[in-house]
């Protein structure tokens, strides 16, 4: 497993001094795989961010593991390396996972960085932004339990309060538009709303009546 330590933060990526835009991403995590998922480069909102997620799990030395969700993103984006021919095939590629830690939430956003020649020498990089529960970007933990929404679920609804129309969030979720809709009937199904509209007034004004239960299926 990866470890993030202390010295990570400081790290330079091949020898060389750390790109200034990756020091510029104020507020927002960055970490850098190689093509192999090993870790290349961590800055310091990202260190902070995984700490905030296991705080248990730092040791005394700052030493802190890749908690298990940006793993999955990295692992995924690894695959995508290993079946891609054509370095421009993953200029499009993104992958996104909400990570929810007590109090709070971050979407984990992951890219490839295309190599050339070699799609296969291309490197992962995976973007951590905290999302403000009390701000229009995030689904408030009493509701996701209200209404027993699953992790695909909340995806789309913050993309749903952003203004995202069905195809912009199946390209955001790496996912059919026939999926997304699925997604939406099962959610207006448990918030019991019929419209686009009526859903976000939910997420915003939710109902004290509890709604019918549905079993937590992830597809």
């Amino acid at each position: 497993m990866s470890i993030l330590t202390a010295e990570d933060t400081a790290r330079s990526l091949n020898g060389h001094k750390q790109s200034p835009r990756l020091q510029e991403q104020v507020g927002t995590g960055v970490i850098l795989f190689n093509s192999t998922g090993h870790l290349l480069f961590v800055n310091s909102e990202a260190q902070a961010f995984i700490r905030q997620l296991q705080p248990l799990s730092t040791g005394e030395n700052g030493a802190c593991p890749i908690p298990e969700d940006i793993l999955t993103v990295v692992r995924a984006l690894v695959a995508r390396l290993m079946h891609c021919d054509h370095p421009k095939d993953l200029e499009s590629f993104q992958l996104e996972r909400l990570c929810v830690a007590p109090g709070q939430q971050f979407l984990l956003r992951g890219l490839c960085i295309p190599d050339e020649p070699l799609a296969r020498n291309s490197r992962c990089l995976v973007i951590m932004e905290k999302l403000n529960q009390h701000k229009l970007e995030s689904t408030d933990a009493d509701i996701q339990r209200l209404y027993h929404l699953t992790e695909r679920e909340q995806m789309v609804i913050i993309y749903l309060k952003l203004g995202f129309t069905n195809k912009e969030i199946a390209g955001r979720m790496n996912l059919s538009e026939y999926t997304v809709k699925e997604h939406l009937k099962r959610i207006m199904h448990k918030t019991k709303t019929t419209t686009r509209t009526g859903l976000v007034g939910r997420m915003i004004f939710p109902t004290s009546e509890e709604p019918s239960r549905v079993p937590l299926r992830e597809r």
